[in-house]
């Protein structure tokens, strides 16, 4: 069932925008992106958000946000959707500027069956067949799961920060999930040591998307009917976990000004399997070997619309440590196709009630697009306060590496606040994006 987000109350601090996303109208990132990944969409990242909360109290916070399994929709049974078991979720930053995660924030699930001789799924009818609860009997396929923090200093195996969480169920309906926000949602935003919170679950897709835009650019007037929302009934899976700024900076403090060379961090996160499943004759399955990164997403729309496909597929494996060593995907931020395929369909065909549109693409190369993507923005570089989007400190490689950067040191502002803005900085809002 399809369910608005909505801010859940003051208590729930940073983690409430996952419940309010839906009321901005923004376009998404990276469904069903490349080859390989749109045939797993249980391990393919959507969307990344990185931002300073914003809620009183919670300065010292900083919240990000990893959607998976795309395009959900709301009437999927019996089945419905949960985390898939046997995939490593992380969220990674890189405090240094070299595109190695200094901290890693891993989530591992794990499902079990209540009744496995009903013929439903996810929901049965063990009591009453409502869902009231993360521990109702009716939900019959619970799912917890661990958090590890690793801090790249201190070695690979990091600590366990939270085991035994659960994670709701999917918004199944009126009559078997009725009370879905208060009695589901709310419980599973769980507290973190240090005062940092924790929420992994079905969440309303934020994709503001008119699918039209595939046929050719062939897209409704914004004009004239406001945008198209395609997704609106869409659901998407997320991992949200609001952590003390000091936790993630690299001199463990929040940073004095939004120029010091510690304000800045890159975000990205990433989906990996086992090398190897084994599938046996009873129909169970098996993995072994090592993690392999089969999906990454840091920046909107980088390996959509930026990325040439033939190499699509090997960019969801690439850490961003490598990213400066595959030219063609340097050359493609700096040159892009799509604009140009934009101002040809414009051209030609117009938009969806014909209108033709002539636009004018900047010229190669778009330093713009690689300040924005791979490298940071420099102070000054903007018209506004004094702020930067590069990686500080002596780490800094200074070489290509693509992540969604966020400044520390500039305090957030909420998009309906004086001054803020949902297009970020194209609105006047430096604090917004690509901040």
């Amino acid at each position: 069932m399809k369910k608005q987000f909505r801010a859940i109350g003051k208590s729930l601090t940073g983690l409430a925008l996952i419940f309010s996303m839906s009321a901005i109208p923004m376009i998404a990132s990276s469904h069903a992106e490349a080859p390989l990944i749109s045939m797993d969409r249980y391990a393919d990242n959507t969307d990344v958000y990185a931002f300073r909360s914003t809620e009183t109290g919670r300065d010292g916070f900083v919240t990000i946000l990893a959607n998976f399994i795309p395009l959900q929709g709301p009437s999927d049974g019996p089945q419905f959707f949960r985390f898939d078991d046997t995939v490593m979720y992380e969220i990674k930053i890189d405090n240094t500027g070299d595109g190695v995660e200094d901290i890693t924030y891993q989530f591992q699930f794990t499902t079990r069956t209540v009744n496995s001789n009903t013929v439903l799924g996810m929901n049965a009818v063990n009591a009453d067949g409502r869902i009231t609860s993360l521990t109702d009997p009716d939900y019959n396929m619970p799912q917890t799961y661990t958090v590890r923090r690793i801090d790249r200093t201190s070695g690979r195996r990091g600590r366990l920060i939270a085991a035994g969480l659960r994670t709701p169920p999917s918004n199944i309906g009126p009559r078997t999930t009725p009370d879905y926000e208060a009695s589901l949602a709310q419980p599973a935003i769980y507290g973190l040591p240090g005062g940092g919170k924790v929420f992994a679950g079905q969440r309303d897709e934020g994709f503001f998307l008119d699918l039209g835009v595939f046929d050719v650019i062939n897209y409704r007037s914004l004009s004239t009917t406001g945008g198209v929302d395609s997704l609106r009934t869409a659901n998407v899976s997320t991992i949200g976990i609001e952590v003390p700024i000091s936790d993630v900076t690299r001199t463990r403090a929040v940073p004095a000004s939004s120029t010091a060379d510690d304000a800045v961090i890159g975000v990205f996160s990433t989906a990996s399997r086992r090398t190897t499943r084994v599938i046996q004759s009873d129909g169970t399955r098996t993995s072994e070997g090592a993690w392999q990164q089969i999906s990454r997403l840091g920046n909107p729309l980088v390996n959509e619309v930026v990325v040439p496909l033939g190499l699509k597929d090997a960019f969801n494996s690439l850490p961003p440590q490598l990213d400066y060593t595959v030219t063609p995907v340097v050359n493609a931020v700096l040159d892009p196709e799509l604009p140009k395929l934009i101002e040809i369909a414009l051209e030609t065909y117009g938009t969806f009630d014909g209108t033709i549109v002539p636009i004018n693409i900047p010229p190669a190369p778009r330093n713009d697009m690689a300040q924005i993507f791979v490298f940071g923005i420099p102070v000054n570089a903007v018209t506004g306060p004094n702020y930067t989007t590069v990686i500080g400190g002596p780490g800094n490689d200074g070489q290509a590496h693509e992540m969604l950067r966020l400044n520390l040191g500039l305090p957030a502002l909420a998009y309906n606040a004086p001054g803020g803005s949902r297009l970020g900085i194209l609105g006047g809002d430096v604090s917004g994006f690509p901040n």
